[in-house]
């Protein structure tokens, strides 16, 4: 078996025999919508090498193919369709569906989202919902009665109908009240679960965009990068919040659980993609993604907190991209226990408030009061705006930019609010749109109490508050409040074969592993990448560098550009080790570019230079030089306009010549910010 001991995958089976399905040893690899069941024979041994599939459709007899292929070079290996259920193609797409069928506007107008090419069939009719199960039937009945599939993923199941905007879902002309709607649409989504296993009792459904609600009728949820893992690194969430997510949805689902998460990157964010998947993304921008060595580790270590399964690739415009990485192929075997946080250094509370005590260091505003029960908000109104309720004063409790926080908070819901109950901590300086951290919105019914535990990681603003807001009525007390400064934190998870370490904070940590481990070995990942964007520290120019930006081939969100010769622009980083590190620029590249853009770099005593013609470029990494750097030696790589065109300076990158899977032995070690590693035991 694929990357599995005897004893391990017995073990696997013996756990999981009640349910008809093996459980994998760890790493758990899942691919979404990479493959079809139309793959060659030269793909099966590739293919195999994943523990979950999704795929599209296909015929039963192709399928029945393919699954037996995988099965044959990998048992374990789960098969999951893909079918409709909350969105579907357009009309001219889907001659099933009757037109009275469709969710539509108060208007009449039918409901469709992500660039219009999505359409929603209306689940509170009950022929819509049985002709949506007789698709199921349809693409995978047999397949799912013979055990070729596993399992169906259906996507985009969000509870809550009033996502979309104003919705008439009993064709009355009159917009449907959320209150109203978003559970009966929520209970809708369920019967279709339901009916499911009636139908097909041993097999497994995955759902995309699902919540807490959904999560008995289920056996896990696809987390996507934007709503869990990209977020760590965003800033917006932490390493604890995604292993405390990803543990509840394995645990709380139906059994056994299959909840795999992705973690993506921001090309696959950028709107003006979307719906066009590989006919806008470059070769170029594929390998940037791919050689993003430290995202996918910190993913891949995130995940292995848990039993869930894990995925990298692109991401929200196109999945499924075939990377694999050495990591994938650790013997790690079975999990010997569930992850330990380890904090070498003690946490420092900053605040532990409760009802009773004075609230110096809140704020508490106009529609809120003190009361001995704590800070109670109430609005009356279910069409008021957004207000403040309370939060705390940033001049008594200070969020310092780049330290991790961990804030835990009992709310009481005395009323459901009729909109929205909303924490979030915020600068008012930096606004909201991009710098609000730790976002939450209450899940918690009249009479419940709302446990907040979020860890957040604030930007470069001294302002920073944790507040409620709330949106319409509702009837809210805040009773607990407890702030903590997380200095240092790292995971770590024991494994049969190895360990999976990852470091919680966005700062590096030096480790002792206490005992001695061996790395992998890989000829692929540098041990020391440093990359400088022209939007980072460490850029500047001089000279008339215009910005461009907007549907572009550029690392981040742009590009600088100069038209006139001899402006400069200039790159300086810091060698983290001694080492010889290899030199690399991202080009967007274009007709307009430059043909001749002269590069010089400067460290010690030597200058070496190249010259690139910037035209062949597609917002790729494009080879300059190689430099031999001292440790902390700072090197300044000089950007000359020149030749016929725009020069173009985007994003630098320096790679050295040793490798982070080096086979070495390692009894203490140094992650990077928010790093992870997979370790053997000797």
């Amino acid at each position: 078996m694929l990357r599995r001991t005897a004893a391990t995958c017995l073990l696997a089976v013996m756990a999981l025999a009640h349910a008809g399905v093996a459980a994998p040893g760890f790493p758990r690899i899942a691919n979404l919508w990479g493959y079809g069941p139309t793959a060659v024979a030269a793909e099966y041994e590739r293919l195999a090498r994943y523990d979950l599939l999704v795929m599209g459709g296909g015929p039963p007899e192709t399928w029945r193919v393919f699954a037996r292929e995988l099965r044959r070079r990998n048992p374990e290996i789960l098969l999951f369709g893909t079918a409709p259920l909350t969105n579907i193609a357009a009309p001219a797409d889907t001659p099933w569906m009757r037109d009275e069928w469709y969710l539509c506007r108060p208007d009449g107008g039918k409901v469709n989202w992500w660039a219009g090419l999505v359409y929603v069939p209306n689940l509170r009719s009950d022929d819509c919902l049985t002709a949506l199960l007789e698709q199921t039937e349809k693409g995978y009945g047999d397949l799912l009665r013979d055990g070729s599939a596993d399992g169906v993923l259906y996507d985009s199941v969000v509870g809550r109908a009033s996502w979309l905007g104003d919705v008439d879902t009993d064709r009355d002309g009159i917009a449907d009240k959320a209150a109203e709607v978003d559970p009966l649409w929520l209970q809708r989504q369920n019967l279709f679960f339901d009916r499911f296993r009636e139908r097909w009792p041993q097999r497994l459904i995955l759902a995309n965009d699902v919540d807490g609600g959904h999560a008995a009728h289920l056996h896990g949820r696809l987390l996507e990068g934007g709503v869990l893992l990209d977020r760590m690194l965003n800033g917006d969430s932490s390493a604890k919040d995604a292993i405390q997510t990803l543990s509840t949805w394995m645990s709380t689902t139906r059994q056994p659980g299959v909840t795999f998460a992705l973690m993506t990157h921001p090309v696959g964010w950028q709107g003006w993609r979307v719906g066009k998947g590989n006919q806008v993304t470059t070769p170029g921008e594929v390998e940037r993604v791919r050689r993003d060595f430290a995202r996918m580790r910190t993913g891949l270590c995130t995940t292995l907190m848990t039993d869930a399964y894990y995925a990298y690739d692109l991401g929200t415009v196109w999945y499924g991209l075939p990377f694999w990485y050495a990591e994938y192929d650790a013997p790690l075997g079975e999990a010997l226990g569930p992850a330990q946080a380890i904090f070498d250094v003690a946490p420092a509370v900053l605040l532990d408030w409760a009802a009773g005590q004075a609230a110096d260091a809140l704020r508490v505003d106009p529609v809120s009061q003190p009361t001995a029960s704590g800070l109670r908000g109430t609005q009356g109104d279910p069409n008021a705006g957004w207000a403040r309720l309370f939060g705390t004063d940033p001049a008594a409790v200070h969020f310092a930019p780049g330290h991790v926080f961990r804030i835990e908070a009992d709310v009481e819901i005395l009323a459901k609010p009729s909109g929205t109950l909303q924490f979030n901590l915020r600068s008012g300086r930096g606004g909201w749109e991009h710098h609000d951290k730790g976002v939450s919105l209450n899940p918690a019914a009249s009479g419940q109490t709302w446990h907040l535990d979020v860890t957040v990681v604030p930007d470069d603003f001294d302002d920073y508050a944790a507040e409620w807001h709330l949106n319409g009525a509702g009837d809210v007390c805040l009773t607990k409040l407890r702030i903590t400064q997380i200095d240092q934190c790292y995971y770590r998870r024991d494994f049969a074969g190895g360990i999976a370490v990852l470091n919680a904070v966005p700062r590096p940590a030096t480790i002792d592993l206490k005992g001695e481990f061996t790395r992998l070995r890989d000829d692929a990942a540098p041990a020391w990448v440093v990359e400088v964007d022209d939007a980072q520290p460490g850029f500047s120019c001089q000279g008339a560098w215009e910005r461009v930006a907007g549907e572009v081939h550029a690392c981040g969100d742009g590009y600088r550009q100069a038209a006139k010769p001899g402006d400069t622009a200039r790159w300086a980083f810091v060698a983290p080790a001694a080492d010889t590190y290899t030199i690399l620029a991202c080009v967007p590249g274009g007709k307009g570019a430059a043909t001749a853009a002269a590069y010089a770099a400067e460290a010690g005593p030597a200058t070496v230079r190249q010259t690139l013609d910037q035209r062949s470029g597609d917002g790729g990494w494009v080879r300059l030089f190689e430099l031999k750097l001292a440790a902390a030696e700072t090197c300044t790589v000089v950007l000359t306009s020149s030749g016929v065109g725009a020069t173009q300076a985007d994003a630098l990158r320096a790679e050295s010549a040793r490798r982070y899977n080096d086979g070495g032995r390692v009894a203490q070690l140094t992650l990077g910010p928010l790093g992870g590693v997979v370790l053997l035991r000797p």
